[in-house]
C-alpha cells in the first residue's frame, strides 16, 4: 500500500511538476518567452570572432547527459547484484529497478541545474565572442569607437533566429554545467558503489571515473577553443554543476 502511494504522489504529483519545468526551460531556451539582451560596445574584439561551431553540439551534450549515467547505474548495479538473487528474479530487471530510484535523483538534480541556468541566461542576456557573427546588430556598422549600443535588432540572414537569439546567451556555460554535473555525478557513484565490488579491477574504476572527468573537462574547455563562451561563463557554469552535483547527493 505504500509503495503504491508513493508511485502515485510521483505520478500526480511529481511528473507534472517536472513536466511543467521543462516546458518553460524549453520555451525560454527557443525564445518563446522574453529574457534581456544586453548591450555590447561598438567594434569590441572580445564579441568579433568568427561562428564556426560546437565541438561538442548541444544535442549530444544532452543525450550524454540522459543516456550515459542510466546505461552506468544499470550496468554497476548488475555487476553488484548477488548471484542468489538471479534465482529469484530477473537479474536484470532488478537491477535495472534499483538503477531507476538512483537515476531518478540525477534527473531532478539536472533539472533544477538547468532551470537555473536558463533562468539566469534570459535575466543575464550577455553577447557571446560570436555575438558580431551570428546577430549582425543593425547598430554595428553607424556606432562609434567604444560607442555602448542598448538598443538595437539583429539583421543576420546568415544564421537562423535561434542562433541570433541565442548570441545574447553566454553567461553561464550550459555545456561547461551539464557536463560536469554529469561527469562528477558519475565519478561520485562510482566511487561510492564500484568500489564496494570485491571482484573488481584494480585499475578499472578509476579508469572510468577518469574518463568521467575528462570528459566534463574537454567538453567545458571546447568552448572556449570553440570562442562560444568568455572564460567566465565556463567559470560559473561548471562551478553551478558543481554545486548541482552537491545538491543532489546530499
Amino acid at each position: 500500500m505504500q509503495a503504491r502511494h508513493s508511485i502515485l504522489w510521483h505520478l500526480l504529483i511529481d511528473l507534472p511538476i517536472l513536466l511543467l519545468v521543462a516546458a518553460v526551460c524549453i520555451l525560454l531556451e527557443v525564445g518563446a518567452l522574453p529574457s534581456r539582451r544586453a548591450g555590447f560596445t561598438c567594434n569590441d574584439p572580445a564579441l568579433s570572432y568568427p561562428h564556426t561551431g560546437d565541438t561538442f553540439s548541444i544535442s549530444l551534450v544532452a543525450a550524454i547527459t540522459v543516456i550515459v549515467p542510466y546505461l552506468v547505474l544499470w550496468a554497476v548495479e548488475t555487476t553488484l547484484q548477488r548471484e542468489d538473487e538471479y534465482l529469484k528474479k530477473s537479474k536484470l530487471l532488478t537491477s535495472a529497478k534499483t538503477a531507476a530510484f538512483i537515476y531518478r535523483d540525477y534527473i531532478y538534480g539536472s533539472v533544477f541545474n538547468f532551470t537555473i541556468l536558463e533562468v539566469v541566461k534570459c535575466v543575464v542576456g550577455s553577447p557571446r565572442p560570436t555575438f558580431f557573427d551570428l546577430c549582425q546588430p543593425d547598430k554595428a556598422s553607424t556606432c562609434n569607437d567604444s560607442e555602448y549600443v542598448s538598443n538595437y535588432r539583429c539583421t543576420s540572414t546568415k544564421y537562423s533566429r535561434y542562433l541570433q537569439i541565442d548570441s545574447s546567451r553566454s553567461f553561464p556555460s550550459a555545456h561547461a554545467s551539464l557536463s560536469i554535473y554529469c561527469g562528477l555525478f558519475l565519478a561520485w557513484y562510482l566511487q561510492r558503489r564500484a568500489f564496494s565490488w570485491h571482484n573488481r579491477s584494480v585499475l578499472l574504476v578509476p579508469l572510468l571515473q577518469i574518463l568521467c572527468i575528462v570528459y566534463a573537462a574537454v567538453c567545458s574547455l571546447s568552448r572556449l577553443s570553440d570562442h562560444r563562451h568568455h572564460w567566465w561563463d565556463v567559470l560559473v557554469g561548471g562551478a553551478m554543476g558543481a554545486l548541482s552535483v552537491l545538491y543532489t547527493v546530499s
